[in-house]
């Protein structure tokens, strides 16, 4: 395959010196011709057909209605795309801009970058690697060809590093405000924003994408379907090259500019382009130019995952999050302090004895107490036999039972792993006066029950604070023959082996009234129901406390709930039961919602139509994220049978529940 060779004038490449990952790229090149032959084409069909790559692919391509050939592009079948291809494209280059940064001795230097979100750029750190050179630096808009061929002026953008600017260099990724308004008053909004999906499957093996660029710094160019992703074998790369971080694609023309988009055939950004991989070079051809084989891109889930681990540590990394947030539609999260009721009101008193929860019928969640059986122990036994979960001291097991309700700590994360809560609607009391007072347990050892140590705002010198939220709602135990049984349910919810941190609408667990609205769909007397709840545990959460005592934590950004409800009398005369699932907070890292096509080609769900970050959706997605087993409610998931187009919908408003 010729190679065209690189200008010595290419300032806006930086090349690896990566001998290793040259060869490797060389011998993957050599293996890949340009387009599959028939055979190929059979053969990568076959290897689609249960392939779960394949399948996560193609939860970000639209429906056969909208691109009939998406699919069949993708395995290399055909080249055939809608005329709104080119639409899409014209609108997805519209965010890419030229970025000029003044040098030493009155010279500048260019590179390229592009919105991410409202009034959000992203580039290179070896573009942009501070905020002095953010605060001279311009960004233009429009810099490019009209379709005449007529080169048009750009408009100039300054950047506003004060409000954000977060950099990276072990990414090589830097994100820095843009200004509302041109010198001229053209707003940002009007180039729109090209937003970042979290999660990963957006490109595969040997599939084509697109780069988007300044090259050189001149007028605006793109590479259409001229550079194909290659997945190499990590055997084959240096140690130092992380595949998770990193991602390639074979090119036999010019290499991308640095901070360019890498785009796949939706217009999706894959990777952010930072460097350019030469052919390896023979000892008696030092000084050639170098012959340019392959690229090498950062992957857009490899910065989710590092913004959010700096989210409540990094102020910037919070506000970068919260803009990209914004850019896929999700409503921006409130700036609420913690209100004078928490800081006054919420505080430790002394443990209970532990001859409060003596066997008795009350103590525990009842797995009889629906008529179909629903045993907690086969739920949580993988995590179990993986040894996740923290041990009662007396070597009993590890569930904590309460009044009406148990509780499973998470022996690594030191928070609930699982709640599950019995509920008699027609029995429900009112307990009094709310008295928050928050306990350990004694049946556990401390340092599995964070407490003052983690919530006081004395206790450390975080830039976040939490408050404590209920799994087990307090009213939901709240039921019995008499007032004092439903206060002992009430008290017992105010365990910290019951709380999880949150702060308003990060990880806000204001389930509303949902549990009160599937209670009263309950067509029985005695309007039963048991509710499971927990926290979504990923690798990536954010970390908090690391100056206080027992920390640092990592925190969970999402949570679970599944109600189970004892609906009607059936044919037989027995009685009927429906489950629903939900999801709570930072729902954007939920691969269902992909799947259900909320975020369709390039166009996610308007702002207003995201009020809630509430999701229904199947129970086969809470296992997916959380590594539970609830098997045994699968049947009767109110949601299981829907198409799978509509098995994970937005929670707007009580009457959107379906159960």
């Amino acid at each position: 395959m010729a190679r065209r060779p690189a200008s010595r004038s290419r300032p806006d490449i930086v090349p690896t010196t990566d001998a290793e990952l040259s060869e490797a790229l060389l011998k993957y090149s050599e293996e890949q011709a340009l387009l599959d032959a028939p055979a190929e084409r059979v053969k990568r069909r076959h290897e689609a057909a249960g392939n779960e790559r394949y399948a996560a692919r193609t939860d970000f391509i639209e429906p056969k209605s909208c691109d009939p050939f998406g699919y069949e592009r993708i395995i290399g079948e055909s080249d055939l795309s809608s005329i709104n291809y080119l639409d899409r494209g014209r609108r997805a280059a519209a965010a890419v801009c030229r970025i000029r940064v003044p040098g030493g001795g009155g010279g500048e230097w260019y590179g390229t970058g592009f919105l991410a979100g409202p009034r959000l750029l992203v580039t290179n750190h070896h573009v942009l690697g501070n905020r002095s050179e953010a605060g001279q630096a311009v960004v233009e808009f429009g810099y490019e060809h009209d379709i005449d061929g007529v080169l048009q002026a750009a408009t100039e953008f300054k950047l506003v590093p004060h409000e954000i600017f977060f950099t990276d260099p072990d990414l090589d990724v830097t994100f820095v405000s843009v200004a509302p308004y041109s010198d001229n008053n053209i707003p940002t909004d009007r180039y729109g924003w090209l937003a970042l999906l979290p999660l990963t499957g957006k490109a595969i093996d040997r599939e084509w994408v697109t780069i988007i660029q300044h090259p050189n710094g001149g007028p605006k160019q793109i590479s259409m379907r001229s550079s194909r992703i290659v997945e190499l074998d990590p055997k084959d790369v240096p140690k130092n090259i992380n595949l998770e971080h990193f991602i390639h694609y074979l090119t036999d023309t010019e290499p991308g500019s640095s901070g360019s988009p890498v785009v796949n055939d939706q217009w999706q950004v894959v990777a952010l382009h930072h460097k350019a991989v030469p052919a390896p070079k023979s000892k008696t051809d030092k000084e050639s130019e170098p012959l340019w084989i392959a690229n090498e891109g950062v992957r857009i889930s490899a910065i989710y995952k590092m913004l959010e681990r700096n989210r409540l540590e990094d102020k910037h990394a919070r506000r970068t999050l919260e803009r990209l947030e914004n850019g896929l539609g999700l409503p921006p999260p409130s700036r609420i302090a913690r209100s004078a009721r928490e800081d006054i009101y919420e505080h430790d008193a002394e443990a209970f004895k532990a001859t409060r929860w003596k066997k008795s019928a009350r103590i525990g969640y009842d797995p009889r107490f629906l008529s179909v059986r629903v045993d907690l122990g086969p739920i949580y036994t993988k995590l179990q036999k993986r040894q996740k979960t923290a041990p009662l001291l007396d070597g009993s097991g590890d569930e904590l039972r309460y009044n009406r309700f148990s509780v499973i700590v998470h022996r690594e994360r030191k928070f609930a792993l699982l709640t599950a809560v019995n509920i008699h609607g027609d029995k429900l009391l009112p307990s009094g006066a709310r008295k928050d007072a928050w306990r350990r347990d004694p049946r556990m050892d401390a340092v599995y029950q964070p407490a003052n140590n983690f919530y006081a705002t004395s206790q450390g010198h975080d830039k976040v604070q939490f408050s404590r939220g209920h799994l087990v709602r307090r009213l939901d135990p709240c039921w019995g023959e008499d007032e004092r049984e439903a206060k002992l349910g009430e008290e017992d919810t105010f365990h910290f082996a019951n709380a999880a941190p949150q702060v308003q609408k990060f990880n806000d667990l204001d389930w509303g009234n949902l549990e009160d609205y599937v209670l009263d769909r309950a067509q029985t007397t005695e309007k039963r129901m048991t509710v499971f709840t927990g926290p979504i545990f990923r690798k990536d959460d954010p970390y908090y406390g690391r100056d206080r005592k027992g920390g640092p934590w990592q925190i969970p950004i999402s949570y679970w709930k599944i109600a189970v409800l004892e609906k009607r009398r059936g044919k037989s005369g027995d009685n009927e039961i429906a489950a629903a699932a939900f999801i709570i907070g930072q729902t954007q890292y939920v691969a269902a919602l992909y799947e259900s096509k909320v975020f369709a080609g390039l166009r996610p769900y308007r702002l207003e139509d995201l009020r809630s970050s509430g999701i229904q959706t199947t129970i086969a997605t809470i296992e997916q994220e959380t590594d539970l087993d609830f098997s045994s409610l699968r049947k009767f998931d109110s949601h299981g049978s829907l198409e799978a187009t509509r098995q994970t919908r937005w929670i707007k408003r009580l009457d959107d529940i379906l159960i």
